[in-house]
């Protein structure tokens, strides 16, 4: 049965819906980030990635691996602000460094702006990574891009991550899985009708069945492990589900999480709830284990 904490969680969020306006919406969400301040043990370091604005987090001196985590948001909102607290546990967790980017955002850049800056990024921590080894973490739309950039990795026979961790991804932007309808009342997060509309702002002039912008129906053959998590109480559960298909269908090692009564993005919330602390440290297991630090 879910927490009290995560009850009153729930009915805050059904309580004090996001905007509608895009640009009130970004504050919003930089907003509910910045509630969730960086215990004192956490390193930021300005950085440039890919040509883009990003912050390196860490906790050890030594950090032995890296983390490339890519924001959620609908592709329209979210930046380092409202992800610094979820990269600096995952570092913590996982005695890696966190790398979160600043990836141009639609509608004012719709697809390939995102998924190139994160394509240059990731060639980037390559450049850089010596005997370290790379592992991707998204949330939502950034686990939408997360996989449409493994797609291009594949696709192009370049160097691959160690691990893949999705959080709730958002990777099918064609809108025609059952858990839009079915799902649309108990979701406090991720409304049907706005993630229509930040689809048409991010595809821009594809469709937004092409598998470069819902990953979901790419070919991933090849795939490094990839770790999964969702809820049965978000309206991208089937997201979840038909990209874990997608996956299995390319024989790639895939585990999929999918928890009662858990909304969208739950373990981003781990500072509040401890369904969220619980979800992230399981994900961190799975990133530490394929970094090749045991459990």
């Amino acid at each position: 049965m879910p927490s009290d904490a995560f009850q009153s969680l729930v009915e805050q969020l059904f309580a004090s819906p996001m905007p509608t306006d895009i640009m009130e919406m970004r504050e919003a969400y930089r907003a509910m980030g910045d509630a969730f301040p960086l215990p004192p043990d956490v390193q930021v370091e300005k950085a440039t990635l890919g040509g883009r604005p990003a912050e390196w987090l860490s906790v050890s001196t030594a950090p032995s691996h890296a983390v490339l985590l890519v924001h959620g948001g609908g592709y329209c909102i979210g930046g380092l602000d409202s992800h610094r607290h979820l990269g600096g546990e995952i570092a913590r967790q996982t005695g890696s460094r966190v790398a979160v980017i600043d990836y141009r955002l639609a509608p004012e850049h719709p697809y390939p702006a995102g998924l190139e800056d994160l394509k240059r990024a990731y060639s980037d921590l390559l450049a850089g990574a010596g005997g370290e080894k790379i592992a991707l973490v998204g949330d939502s739309a950034g686990a939408g891009l997360v996989m449409a950039l493994v797609a291009e990795l594949l696709r192009e026979q370049r160097p691959l991550p160690a691990s893949i961790y999705c959080m709730s991804p958002w990777a099918d932007l064609s809108d025609t899985a059952t858990s839009r309808t079915l799902k649309r009342d108990v979701d406090p997060l991720a409304n049907p009708d706005l993630l229509a509309r930040m689809a048409g702002f991010y595809a821009g002039d594809i469709a937004v069945s092409d598998p470069r912008v819902s990953p979901a129906f790419a070919d991933f053959r090849g795939c490094p492990p990839v770790f999964i998590q969702a809820g049965t109480a978000e309206v991208l559960m089937d997201d979840a589900l038909n990209l874990a298909k997608s996956l299995g269908d390319a024989d790639v090692d895939v585990d999929v999480e999918l928890r009662a009564d858990m909304v969208h993005v739950w373990p981003w919330f781990f500072p509040a709830i401890p369904e969220g602390a619980e979800a992230l440290a399981r994900a961190c297991r799975f990133l530490s284990r394929h970094f090749g630090g045991g459990a």
